[in-house]
């Protein structure tokens, strides 16, 4: 079996997690990986990887 990973980029709101779900139903044993569930889980559960100062560069 064969292993690929397709990571899209693109601006805010440009349609990459529409495209992430609809290549998902196209593909057997594929998932969907979203980058902000994991920025809320670290954000949450590891309050100390959060900066002191400045801005929170993780989402």
């Amino acid at each position: 079996m064969n292993r690929f990973v397709i990571i899209t980029v693109g601006k805010t709101h440009s349609g990459k997690t529409t495209f992430a779900k609809k290549l998902e139903k196209q593909l057997c044993n594929s998932i969907v990986i979203d980058q902000d569930n994991h920025a809320e889980f670290i954000n949450t559960f590891y309050k100390k990887l959060l900066p002191k100062h400045g801005p929170n560069t993780i989402k």
